[in-house]
């Protein structure tokens, strides 16, 4: 009977990796702060963290996304209460691309006897926290499938947000809030998101005059962001990563007015942009 249970578990496991939207969760941890015995506690957690968005599907419809997430959490300290044990942490969350949000502080009760799951409704200091930020990075992966595409993902994070802000671990849960009618009222960082993955696929494709006119979307939008937000830290992440790639493309096009266009709009990479419109 044992025997038979296994093989169930060992087959729950390979269909949730199948059809899970992380493909590869890293996750480490800095514990310098806490003692010696206080980091014993914390010997399944990380695995547990990366089997929440490993063995998770969040999506029914995309099945294949097989998105990598880094979490690196900082542990700030640790109290007992009863017999268990409250942690404070500083965390980061990215998709070691074009997506990174630091989060500056929340607390959470470890205990040993439950694994980590998502639950959309249920709400759990550090599921939720882990959930808040897994719905953020899929709603941001399904603006660049389709324009807006990732709206049901970003209104789950804030009802968990919502949900853990009136609760008994709220901290940092207004800043989160905040961060998710950020990420949502941006609507020219979101097609650009879209505009600029479409780019790709017509230049790789070849279909030259249909990446023209995404290529001119992609100024068009990052103009609106550049109209309603004067310093965007996201837009600027995004741009870290994509900005090169986008002006390569606009030279090989012999788009000169875009290129002007963006050494304007995006002045932190105003350098790339001036040498690959010189070479034109």
């Amino acid at each position: 009977m044992l025997q038979k249970l296994n093989k169930y578990i060992v087959l729950f496991f390979f269909f949730s990796l199948l059809s899970a939207q992380f493909k590869e969760a890293t996750v480490s941890f800095d514990d310098r702060l806490l003692k010696a015995d206080e980091k014993v506690s914390l010997f399944q957690l990380q695995n547990n963290i990366k089997k929440f968005y490993e063995y998770t599907v969040w999506n029914e419809e995309y099945r294949d996304l097989e998105i990598n997430i880094n979490v690196q959490i900082l542990f700030e300290g640790n109290a007992n209460i009863g017999s268990t044990q409250a942690y404070g942490i500083q965390s980061l969350f990215s998709n070691n691309k074009d997506l990174h949000f630091f989060d500056k502080g929340s607390n959470f009760v470890l205990n040993q006897n439950n694994s980590l799951y998502y639950d959309s409704v249920y709400f759990d200091p550090l599921s939720s926290l882990l959930g808040f930020y897994g719905n953020i990075i899929l709603g941001a992966e399904l603006d660049t499938w389709s324009n807006l595409g990732g709206n049901s993902h970003y209104e789950k994070a804030r009802s968990v947000a919502v949900r853990a802000s009136a609760s008994n671990f709220s901290r940092g849960w207004d800043q989160r809030i905040i961060l998710i009618n950020l990420l949502t009222e941006n609507v020219g960082l979101r097609k650009l998101r879209f505009s600029t993955y479409l780019a790709y696929e017509l230049f790789e494709n070849g279909e030259i005059d249909a990446c023209g006119d995404a290529l001119d979307s992609i100024v068009k939008n990052l103009n609106e962001v550049v109209d309603n937000y004067n310093q965007e830290i996201y837009t600027n992440t995004f741009l870290k990563f994509h900005g090169k790639k986008i002006g390569e493309m606009m030279q090989k096009l012999g788009q000169k007015k875009l290129l002007q266009e963006m050494i304007y709009l995006d002045s932190q990479r105003d350098d790339i942009y001036k040498e690959l419109l010189s070479s034109i």
